[in-house]
């Protein structure tokens, strides 16, 4: 008991950070949700319980523990708790079908599963057998607990009841710096799912990047809609848990529910995807409420066009930046300032984080000078242990002694990364590499264009030839000649789409990534009578 004393002195843990947050903020709103609200010693009490319940079961270091909610204040709660009792904890995108989730369950031998209510018939449906249940009961808005459900299932797999009766002060348990906290699975954008292992010092210290890089401050009111299960709002709702800052929670993005959260509740900082940033902007009854408290805007996962930045910027808040990062180097890696969004063109992503070192490197492992193109690598803490089970993959990432984000771009004379293409999504043409990035920002600087995706496609003559898919705004006739001849005027000859493909909705993430590869198996045909 005495050495487990001796290593709580100078330990660095993810679930230390709701206590320190209470200590210094005990009678604080941290969150908000619905109706329901914890305040920060509250919400730390809240972890503590669920993490002694956990350890009551006899689960032990190590052991994983999967969830598949949606976003709710218990959601959040299962996060914390299960990294104060030294388990792994193992979230699983709500989107994925029953063979993908039976995949991360089996992948990372879970030997519980905290579920939404509403995803328990998934569950018990035709698969593999899952772990045991531990149920968070939910209304049909989601908005409160539905105790009466308890009695149902039994007493043992509820969540709200498996609290009642634990003690609120935090467990005894050793938890090392480089111990496994999080196992989160890749979008599988351009390939399977990979389960990316975190360490709790890389969560620890990509929270004290984001609240200097981001300028997150402790009279902060933000709002947490994206998926949680994702690294993005894991990590920010991670840093302004760990600045002290209120949070109100949504099951998503609607744009009258978080206006009327940003008016009602004063908010100050803001995360959204360029898509909900614009349908803000455009929506018919935004006059009706009031932004004047909002300091800071962020973005990312997609380009921002000039011309809906610079309405954002004068119309909604004063600061907004571009942050990325992937979840194999956990966010933030790098923050493109407010006081560059219009001096640099381009798809600039930013200068490096105070956790990440940034190179460009060659095919043949080379280091290169800034200004020449190459492969973004990185270095630091934040980066990941491994894939899990994977060590051919896990090697492959770490080529050369860097880890490879498989992006393409140039580092500046003023130390801001250019972002050229994702490597997998460099187009070959006709003995020209063309960027689908290049292409896809021309198209959205078309004001008939609400959406696009560039990608290349099997062609005889070309090899690959440069195709467009484009979803139009709502009511505007748009040709694919308009586009064409658009794009001929912005874009370079071997750039300019070969055809332009009209959709309606894009197959994508829960965070705005459109998946290009479903797009190309789709439509691997489209040239085969050129």
């Amino acid at each position: 008991m005495e050495i487990l004393k001796t290593t709580l002195i100078n330990r660095v843990a993810v679930g230390d950070i709701p206590r320190r947050a209470g200590v210094v903020n005990p009678d604080k709103v941290a969150f908000i949700d619905g109706d329901r609200q914890l305040t920060f010693r509250e919400f730390d009490e809240h972890c503590n319980r669920l993490a002694h319940h956990l350890l009551g079961r006899g689960l032990k270091r190590g052991d994983a523990v999967a969830c598949l909610c949606i976003n709710s204040l218990d959601f959040i709660i299962s996060a914390y708790g299960v990294a104060k009792a030294g388990l792994v904890w193992v979230p699983m995108n709500v989107l994925l079908q029953r063979p993908q989730l039976d995949y991360i369950l089996e992948k990372v031998d879970a030997q519980l599963l905290i579920v939404d209510q509403g995803f328990v018939s998934v569950m018990q449906g035709e698969g593999r057998e899952p772990p045991p249940f531990l149920v968070i009961e939910q209304t049909p808005d989601g908005d409160s607990p539905d105790r009466v459900a308890r009695a149902q299932r039994g007493e043992s797999s509820s969540f709200s009841t498996a609290l009642e009766g634990q003690p609120s002060t935090d467990p005894e348990v050793e938890i090392e710096d480089r111990q496994t906290a999080i196992v989160m699975f890749t979008s599988g954008t351009t390939a399977a799912q990979k389960g990316v292992v975190i360490s709790h010092l890389a969560v620890y210290l990509a929270t004290l990047n984001n609240i200097i890089e981001l300028e997150m401050q402790a009279d902060d009111v933000t709002v947490a809609m994206l998926p949680f299960f994702h690294c993005a709002q894991h990590t920010l709702t991670t840093s302004f848990l760990h600045r002290g800052a209120t949070q109100i929670v949504m099951r998503g993005f609607d744009p009258v529910t978080l206006m009327d959260h940003i008016t009602r509740h004063r908010v100050t900082w803001c995360f959204a995807l360029p898509t909900m940033w614009r349908a803000v902007l455009d929506h018919p009854d935004r006059a009706r409420y009031r932004f004047d408290s909002m300091r800071y805007g962020l973005y990312a996962m997609t380009p921002m066009d000039p011309e809906t930045l610079s309405r954002l910027i004068h119309e909604i808040c004063p600061r907004f930046a571009l942050s990325s990062g992937q979840t194999e180097v956990y966010p933030s890696a790098c923050v493109f300032k407010p006081e560059f969004q219009f001096s640099k063109k381009g798809q600039y992503w930013g200068q490096q984080g105070l956790t990440c070192e940034f190179q460009i490197m060659d095919d043949a492992g080379d280091l290169l000078p800034h200004g020449q193109v190459g492969e973004l690598v990185v270095r630091g803490p934040t980066v990941m242990m491994e894939y899990l089970g994977d060590p051919e993959a896990t090697g492959a990432a770490r080529a050369h002694g860097w880890h490879h984000t498989g992006d393409l771009g140039l580092i500046d004379e003023d130390g801001q990364f250019l972002f050229h293409d994702r490597k997998k999504d460099m187009i070959k043409t006709g003995g020209e590499n063309v960027a689908s990035c290049t292409v896809e920002a021309a198209l959205l600087g078309h004001s008939g264009v609400a959406a696009a995706a560039v990608v290349g496609l099997p062609h005889a003559r070309w090899i690959e030839a440069v195709t467009a898919f484009v979803v139009p705004k709502p009511a505007t006739p748009l040709t694919e000649d308009d586009v064409i001849g658009w794009c001929r005027t912005r874009l370079g000859k071997h750039e300019v789409p070969k055809r332009v493909v009209f959709v309606e909705r894009f197959p994508m993430t829960v965070t705005g990534k459109i998946l290009k590869h479903v797009l190309r198996a789709e439509h691997v045909g489209l040239f085969e009578n050129d």
